[in-house]
């Protein structure tokens, strides 16, 4: 059994929420960056940066190997 001053409480805090409704949005956003798997994503930027380096590593060869063609034209 609850006696007056919980009963306040629990009135209180639900005239509280009614005031204040969540706004949608924000809350989506909130909730869906507590579900992402942070070490996935960290695991997935380092391969996606380690493809990057490739590809910048393989066009400047492709490059260097065109000026020099161009130099030796």
């Amino acid at each position: 059994m609850t006696n007056l001053q919980q009963a306040m409480d629990i009135a209180e805090g639900r005239a509280y929420q009614k005031r204040t409704p969540a706004f949608p949005p924000c809350s989506d956003t909130i909730s869906t960056l507590k579900s992402i798997d942070w070490v996935e994503m960290r695991a997935r930027g380092r391969a996606g940066l380690n493809n990057v380096g490739l590809v910048l590593a393989v066009l400047g060869e492709k490059i260097h190997d065109f000026g020099t063609f161009l130099a030796n034209v």
